[in-house]
């Protein structure tokens, strides 16, 4: 028992003991011995720990039945911007729940240093309607203090995205990922940003305000030195959130 808990907690990328104890809302004194084998644990406490490491209560205390709990997919819902009964920018958190307390999700979406992709896209049934929305690959677990003071990010609209293309090189890199947070979707700043126009899929691009514009128009800048600079309508971009953090493989 304590050696299927001890794997089910490493799989829900729980690092240690007390941090899950933490979690779970019990003594670290008695998971642990939960863990180590000292202690046996019954149904109530196998429940509470399958919940939380997205296992099953059976396989805690048996070994049989499955390992891992089956669940409805997981998304960040999102809406066509140029429809004009919505409103707000294309990418919520409103319905997605992390499987780890703290964590952030990273989407089945490829911000394009070029061009981008939008990978799985599924429906969900919320009450008597249905949410559209992208696919969490996976989790990220970032302090929120790093997320809050460090790069001025909100932990509860942040997601991840992968960069894929050139355009911005030696910048980001291919594989390279990057916190974006979805509530930061005007142009406050001259800086990067997670932008769509014209029907395209989501790219990376730094933007910066053309001076005494009218209608205001807006940069788009490749880092890539080689390739051309070009200005738009800012009223015809649509913003889906600032570029706030950048995690390379350095």
């Amino acid at each position: 028992m304590g050696d299927r808990l001890r794997a089910a907690r490493s799989r829900a990328n729980f690092t240690s003991a007390t941090k899950a104890a933490e979690a779970l809302g019990v003594s670290a004194s008695t998971y642990r011995a939960h863990e180590n084998g000292q202690n046996e644990f019954g149904p109530e406490e196998a429940d509470r720990y399958a919940r939380k490491f997205g296992t099953t209560a059976a396989y805690l205390l048996t070994g049989a039945g499955a390992e891992q709990a089956t669940s409805k997919p997981r998304l960040v819902s999102s809406f066509d911007p140029d429809d004009d009964e919505n409103h707000g920018n294309g990418y919520t958190r409103e319905h997605w729940k992390p499987h780890t307390a703290g964590a952030i999700p990273e989407l089945d979406v490829k911000l394009g240093a070029g061009n981008g992709t939008i990978g799985e896209v599924i429906n969900l049934p919320v009450g008597d309607n249905s949410v559209s929305g992208h696919k969490v690959i996976r989790e990220w677990l970032i302090p929120v203090d790093y997320l809050q003071d460090e790069i001025k990010a909100s932990p509860r609209h942040s997601t991840i995205m992968e960069v894929i293309g050139d355009s911005m090189q030696p910048t980001y890199l291919p594989g390279d990922r990057v916190i974006v947070d979805l509530s930061q979707d005007t142009m406050s700043a001259d800086t990067v940003y997670a932008i769509s126009y014209d029907d395209e899929p989501p790219q990376i691009k730094r933007l910066q305000k053309v001076p005494f514009s009218d209608p205001k128009q807006v940069k788009i800048i490749s880092d890539n030195p080689i390739l051309e600079t070009f200005s738009v309508e800012l009223d015809k971009l649509t913003i889906i959130g600032r570029i706030c953090g950048h995690i390379a493989r350095k």
